[in-house]
C-alpha cells in the first residue's frame, strides 16, 4: 500500500515537472536589476564588480519580467551578476513570467536563489503557483534549468499538497 502512494506521488510530481514551463523568460538575464528598500548596504569591490548587498524594510527588486518582494534581502554579486539572493519575509515573494506557460508565482518565509546551481529555494509556509496549478509544503526546492521538483513536509510530519486542476475540453466553456 505505501509503495502504491509513493508512486503516485511520483507520478504527480512528474506530471506537475512536466507541465511546468522555464521560469525566466530568456531576455531577464540580459535586463537590468532595480532594487529599491527603506535601506541599502553594499560593500565590494567596485572595480571587480564583486560584493554583497543588504537591502531591508519594503524591499523590492525587479529585473525583466522577475518581481520579488521581502523584508529583507542579501545579494551577493560576482563580475557584476548575482550569485545567491537571500529573501526573508513575511512572506518574500517572487513572481516571474517564463517563455511559455503562466506566470509563475512563489512565496514563503525564507526564499534563497542559487544561480551557480539554477535553484530556487522556498522554506517555510512555501507556495509555488503557475495558473491553477499549486503547490504547498514547507520546503520546495526548483530546479530552473531541468524543471525538477521536490517537495518535503517539513519536521514536524507536515505533507507536501499539489493541485493539478482537470484539462479542460476543447470547445467546452468552463463553469461561472
Amino acid at each position: 500500500m505505501f509503495t502504491s502512494h509513493k508512486l503516485r506521488l511520483l507520478l504527480v510530481l512528474g506530471a506537475l515537472c512536466a507541465a511546468a514551463s522555464a521560469w525566466a523568460l530568456k531576455t531577464d538575464k540580459n535586463q537590468p536589476i532595480n532594487i529599491q528598500a527603506d535601506h541599502g548596504d553594499f560593500q565590494g569591490n567596485s572595480s571587480s564588480s564583486n560584493g554583497t548587498g543588504v537591502y531591508t524594510g519594503h524591499v523590492v527588486i525587479t529585473q525583466g519580467s522577475i518581481k520579488i518582494t521581502a523584508d529583507k534581502a542579501i545579494l551577493d554579486m560576482v563580475n557584476g551578476e548575482v550569485q545567491q539572493a537571500d529573501m526573508t519575509g513575511n512572506p518574500a515573494t517572487f513572481q516571474q513570467q517564463p517563455d511559455h506557460g503562466a506566470l509563475m508565482h512563489g512565496m514563503a518565509s525564507k526564499i534563497i536563489y542559487d544561480a551557480t546551481r539554477n535553484e530556487v529555494n522556498l522554506l517555510g509556509h512555501a507556495h509555488l503557483q503557475q495558473g491553477s496549478r499549486l503547490f504547498t509544503a514547507d520546503v520546495i526546492r526548483y530546479n530552473t534549468s531541468s524543471e525538477h521538483v521536490v517537495a518535503s513536509g517539513g519536521k514536524n510530519g507536515g505533507r507536501v499538497h499539489i493541485l493539478i486542476p482537470p484539462k479542460q475540453s476543447r470547445g467546452k466553456s468552463s463553469p461561472p
